[in-house]
C-alpha cells in the first residue's frame, strides 16, 4: 500500500497564445494562495522552447486563490509591465506580512544597438551555432552569425516587496559583488532567528562557479554582503533552495550538471549542510533522487520533503522524504505525482502543504494540445 494519494489535477493558467512556465507559490496571511509564474510569446512547437535565459520578452504574472486552488484570479503583472526579460520569479509571504517577489533579469539590445555597447565597453553575449552558445568571446565577424535579433546583456538580482499582498512592490537591487549575478527558481528563506536568506548561483557563464546566498535582517529592505555556499569548477551546480531543519542547521538543494558539457538535462540532485547557520558548509555530495531542480519543504509533522522534475522518460513530476533531515532520503518509496508528460519540457515544482499532511504540487508541462501550461495536482501523505 502507498504511504501517499494522488488526488484531483488542476489546471492553474494556460494561455493558448502564450508560453506559460516556471511556478512558484507560497500562502499568504490571510489563507489565500498566492503564485508568481513566467510568461512569454509561444513559438514553434517543434523546435525546443526558449527559456528566460534566451528570450527578452519574459515577463512574471501573479496570481491568488480563495479557495485553496480549485478558482485562481486573472493574472496581472508583476512588479509592473516594465520588466521584461526576466529570469524565473520566487515568491515568499514573511512573518510580519511582507510578501518578497525575487527575480534576475538581463539586459536585452536589438544587434546594432548591441555593437555600439560592446564597442563601448559593455559585456555583451550573443548566441552562436553549435557549442559556441551564449558567449561574450566572439570577433566582430561573427555579429552575423548570431541566431537570434537580439543580443544579453547585465542587469542584476532584485527582490521587490509587497506590504499589500501584491497589489503593488517596492524595488531593491541586490549588490552581489564580488559574484557575477545570481539566480535561483524559488523565493526567499525566513529562518528562526529573523534572518531572511536567499541562496542563488552566478548566473553569467561561464563565470557561473560560485553558489551563495545573500542576507537581509530587516525583511528585504535591504541586504548584506554574499556568503559563499560553494564553489564549483568541475561539477557545474545552480538552482539551489535552502531549508532551515534544526537550531543553526541549513540543508541544500543543488542541481547538479557536468559544467554544461553532458546531458543538461540529466542529474542527480546533491545536497551540502550548514550546522553553523550558514558561516561553514559540507562539500556536496550526491543524493538518490534523479531529476532537477528541487525545492524544499519541512512539513508539519517534521519531515522534510522534495519535490523536482524528471526530464527523463517517464516524464514527470515526483518527490521524495526524508526523516532525518536529509541525511537519507526514502527513495524507494519516491512519490510519483506525475508520469504522463510528453516530453522534458517540463518541471520546478513547488509545493506547500495547506493542512497537515496535504500537499499542492505546482508545476508547468506541455498538455496533449502541445500548449505548455503551469498546473497542479493535490497529494496526500498518508504515513
Amino acid at each position: 500500500m502507498s504511504d501517499y494519494i494522488i488526488n484531483k489535477t488542476i489546471t492553474i493558467h494556460k494561455d493558448d497564445f502564450a508560453y506559460i512556465s516556471h511556478p512558484s507559490i507560497s500562502v499568504l496571511n490571510d489563507g489565500r494562495w498566492i503564485i508568481a509564474l513566467s510568461h512569454s510569446v509561444r513559438r514553434d512547437i517543434n523546435n525546443p522552447p526558449l527559456h528566460p535565459p534566451e528570450d527578452p520578452l519574459f515577463r512574471n504574472l501573479l496570481s491568488r486563490s480563495a479557495d485553496k486552488g480549485q478558482t485562481w484570479e486573472k493574472p496581472y503583472f508583476a512588479p509592473d509591465f516594465d520588466w521584461h526579460g526576466v529570469e524565473t520569479p520566487g515568491i515568499s509571504q514573511l512573518s510580519n506580512g511582507t510578501l518578497v517577489l525575487t527575480q534576475f533579469r538581463y539586459k536585452w539590445y536589438p544587434l546594432g544597438l548591441a555593437k555600439k555597447r560592446r564597442d563601448a565597453g559593455e559585456s555583451i553575449s550573443i548566441k552562436l551555432p553549435g557549442d559556441r552558445d551564449w558567449t561574450e568571446e566572439f570577433t566582430n565577424s561573427e555579429w552575423d552569425d548570431a541566431l537570434y535579433s537580439w543580443a544579453r546583456g547585465y542587469d542584476g538580482l532584485y527582490s521587490h516587496y509587497s506590504t499589500d499582498n501584491g497589489d503593488t512592490f517596492k524595488t531593491v537591487r541586490i549588490n552581489t559583488e564580488p559574484y557575477h549575478g545570481g539566480f535561483t527558481r524559488t523565493g526567499v528563506v525566513e529562518l528562526s532567528d529573523g534572518r531572511i536568506i536567499y541562496p542563488v548561483t552566478e548566473h553569467i557563464f561561464p563565470r557561473n562557479k560560485h553558489t551563495y546566498f545573500v542576507t537581509s535582517k530587516d525583511y528585504c529592505r535591504n541586504w548584506e554582503k554574499p556568503s559563499l555556499i560553494v564553489e564549483s569548477p568541475d561539477l557545474f551546480y545552480l538552482e539551489p533552495h535552502i531549508a532551515e531543519v534544526g537550531k543553526n542547521e541549513l540543508y541544500c538543494i543543488l542541481r547538479s550538471t557536468h559544467n554544461g558539457k553532458e546531458d543538461f538535462y540529466a542529474g542527480y540532485l546533491y545536497s551540502c549542510r550548514s550546522l553553523d547557520g550558514g558561516i561553514t558548509w559540507t562539500i556536496p555530495e550526491a543524493t538518490p533522487m534523479y531529476g532537477h531542480p528541487g525545492h524544499l519543504l519541512v512539513l508539519n509533522d517534521g519531515r522534510l520533503l522534495c519535490t523536482y522534475g524528471r526530464r527523463h522518460a517517464p516524464f514527470g513530476i515526483r518527490a521524495c522524504l526524508s526523516e532525518d533531515n536529509g541525511k537519507t532520503w526514502l527513495i524507494d518509496k519516491e512519490i510519483i505525482i506525475r508520469d504522463d508528460f510528453p516530453n522534458y519540457n517540463l518541471g520546478y515544482p513547488t509545493t506547500i502543504e495547506y493542512e497537515p499532511g496535504k500537499l499542492f504540487v505546482c508545476y508547468y508541462g506541455q498538455q496533449s494540445d502541445g500548449v505548455t501550461c503551469v498546473q497542479g495536482t493535490y497529494v496526500s501523505i498518508t504515513s
